[in-house]
């Protein structure tokens, strides 16, 4: 099962998510772009590189392209970007793809219809929209609730943003260690069966 532990060093409790299910990858590239961006917005931070270089990443059907991370943090000095929005979008990109990876273990639970709403908002560019029958299920996790009595724009999430609003962070982490301990009992529960 995904673990906390508990750093006797640091005294930090962190999540570890199982390597042999979806969300190992998923989550520690969301967790190194979060904690590295501090390098491009908080230019007490000495960067990495001198400012004459940058990044390449390769392309298989295009020329690679260039990154580099001292224009990133000149943009930011100019505000053209920031690390709200950028902890926003990358929760998005997590719950997206998090959900996309294992729709196929949708069980109808509170969670999971929970789990479902959070993708659709982040797909909604983070806004909650629910069509004129959504939200059809019961749709709680933890203490948060999406109202089901309320259809379509009448219900009071509709046109709310989703992350930096209604859940952070730390929301979308615990709830895919919610979610992978659903996925991780019915894996048991058809191992156990065959």
């Amino acid at each position: 099962m995904t673990r906390k532990t508990h750093s006797v060093d640091s005294g930090i409790t962190s999540i570890e998510f199982r390597k042999d299910l979806y969300f190992f990858n998923l989550v520690s590239s969301f967790s190194v772009s979060l904690c590295g961006s501090p390098v491009i917005f908080d230019k007490r931070i000495e960067m990495f590189l001198p400012s004459n270089q940058s990044l390449s990443f390769q392309g298989r059907f295009v020329p690679n392209k260039l990154m580099a991370p001292h224009s990133l943090r000149a943009r930011a000095e100019r505000g053209e970007i920031n690390s709200s929005d950028h902890i926003v979008s990358c929760c998005i990109m997590l719950a997206n793809t998090a959900y996309e990876s294992v729709k196929q273990f949708n069980d109808g639970s509170e969670t999971f219809e929970f789990f479902r709403h959070i993708r659709n908002a982040s797909s909604h560019l983070n806004t909650f929209q629910f069509i004129h029958k959504e939200p059809v299920k019961p749709a709680r996790w933890r203490n948060a609730i999406i109202e089901q009595r309320f259809k379509g724009e009448s219900n009071p999430l509709y046109g709310q943003r989703c992350f930096g609003h209604y859940l952070g962070v730390s929301d979308i982490l615990e709830l895919l260690v919610d979610v992978e301990q659903i996925i991780a009992r019915q894996l048991e529960s058809k191992k156990q069966k065959s």
